[in-house]
C-alpha cells in the first residue's frame, strides 16, 4: 500500500520549474532594471566629476546620440581632500570600440527638465578598456541657462520693488498721482499739436494760400526761385559798393573819409555856382563880339 505521504516526482518538477522560473524572473527584472543586454558582452569605462548635475544610475549613455549603454554605478571617491562621484558606464561591446582613450563626455539633458544623459565624442587613438577613465567636459548650456534666469528674477525683483517704493521716473509715474496726471496733460497737448500739424499740412498740400501754390505751382516756384536769385544778385552788388565806398582809395571813398578833400570840392562848387550866376547876371563882362 503506498503512503499518501511520500513526495511524488510530478510534484517535485513542479517545484523545481517554479523556484527555477521566480530566480529566472528576479534576474530578467535586474536585467531590465539596469537596461543591461542579457545576451551581449559589456565593457565598463568611468568618469569622474565633482559635479554630476543630478545624473543617475540606469541613464543611457550615447555617442553622436545613439544609445550605447547606461550608467550602472555611481561611487564616491576623495582625492587629494576634494570629494569626487566615479560612474561606471556599462558599454556594449559591439559599441565599444567606437570609445577611444582620448574620447569626451559630456553630461546633458533631454530638453529643459529632462532626465540627464551622457554623450561621448569620440578622438582618434585607441579603443578604451574595460576600467579606462575617459575626461568629462561640462556643458555650461543648461547651468548658463539657470544662472540667467536668476539674475533676471533678481533684477525683476529689484525693479518692482523700485517700482513700488517711487524710485526713478517709472516709480514716480507709478506712484505720484500729480505726475501721472501732468504725463497724461503733456501726452493730450501732443496729440492736439499732431493734429494741428497734420491739418496745416493738408492746408499746405491742398489750400488756395501762396505756400500751397509755391508746393504744387511748378512754374511760380522757378518764378519764385528767379526772383529770389535778383535779388540775391542785387544784394552782392549793394555789398560790393559799399566795399567801395568804404575803400579810401576811390573818389567816392575819399570824400566819405577825408573831410579836407571834401571842404575843397564844397568850396569850388560854390565858387563855380557863384560864377555861373554872375554869368547870368552880366553876360557882357564875360563875352566880348567885334566884327571887326
Amino acid at each position: 500500500m503506498k503512503n499518501p505521504n511520500a513526495l511524488k516526482w510530478s510534484d517535485l518538477k513542479t517545484g523545481i520549474f517554479f523556484v527555477f522560473g521566480v530566480c529566472f524572473a528576479a534576474y530578467m527584472g535586474l536585467v531590465i532594471g539596469k537596461n543591461s543586454n542579457l545576451f551581449t558582452g559589456v565593457t565598463n569605462i568611468k568618469i569622474l566629476s565633482s559635479d554630476v548635475q543630478s545624473l543617475a544610475e540606469n541613464n543611457f549613455v550615447s555617442v553622436s546620440g545613439k544609445k550605447i549603454g547606461t550608467v550602472s554605478k555611481m561611487d564616491f571617491e576623495r582625492r587629494n581632500g576634494t570629494l569626487f562621484v566615479v560612474a561606471t558606464l556599462r558599454l556594449k561591446n559591439e559599441f565599444a570600440h567606437l570609445v577611444t582613450k582620448d574620447a569626451r563626455a559630456t553630461i546633458k539633458s533631454l530638453g529643459i527638465l529632462g532626465d540627464k544623459y551622457v554623450d561621448i565624442k569620440t578622438g582618434k587613438a585607441a579603443a578604451v578598456n574595460d576600467g579606462d577613465f575617459i575626461s568629462l567636459e561640462t556643458e555650461d548650456g543648461m547651468a548658463n541657462l539657470t544662472a540667467s534666469a536668476n539674475n533676471a528674477f533678481v533684477k525683476i525683483n529689484e525693479l518692482l520693488d523700485h517700482l513700488n517704493s517711487g524710485k526713478g521716473m517709472a516709480g514716480r509715474l507709478i506712484s505720484d498721482e500729480k505726475m501721472g496726471s501732468e504725463l497724461a496733460e503733456t501726452i493730450n497737448s501732443l496729440k492736439t499739436t499732431t493734429a494741428e500739424l497734420s491739418t496745416l499740412t493738408k492746408k499746405a498740400s491742398h489750400g488756395d494760400g501762396l505756400l500751397p501754390r509755391l508746393l504744387n505751382d511748378k512754374a511760380l516756384a522757378e518764378n519764385s526761385s528767379e526772383t529770389i536769385e535778383r535779388l540775391n544778385q542785387a544784394a552782392l552788388k549793394t555789398e560790393t559798393l559799399i566795399t567801395k565806398l568804404s575803400n579810401d582809395n576811390g573818389t567816392l571813398g575819399q570824400l566819405s573819409s577825408n573831410p579836407a578833400l571834401y571842404n575843397n570840392l564844397s568850396r569850388t562848387l560854390s565858387s563855380l555856382d557863384s560864377v555861373l550866376v554872375d554869368l547870368k547876371a552880366n553876360p557882357k563882362r564875360y563875352v566880348k563880339f567885334s566884327l571887326f
